[in-house]
């Protein structure tokens, strides 16, 4: 029973780590996406922009946009949350 419990702890710390990185995703992206966009910023524009780009693209380009995706590294200029 004690490597049960023992288990799902481990479970649960794992599940509040992803919840933490999403977050800090996020705010990631909602800072560039600020900084780009200025005071036009709004989450419906950039999905607008996002979904415009990837829908009149060439599956070439989306090829080529997946690869530098999987290849990208979070800037470390942004401050880490505890």
């Amino acid at each position: 029973m004690n490597n049960i419990n023992s288990v799902r702890k481990k479970i649960e710390l794992l599940k509040r780590k992803e919840i933490e990185l999403e977050t800090r995703e996020a705010l990631m992206l909602y800072r560039k996406f600020h900084k780009i966009l200025g005071e036009e910023y709004s989450p419906d524009l950039v999905v607008g922009l996002v979904s415009h780009a990837w829908e009149n693209k060439s599956q070439k380009l989306k090829e080529v946009w997946l690869q530098k995706a999987t290849s990208f590294r979070p800037s470390q200029s942004l401050p880490q949350a505890n």
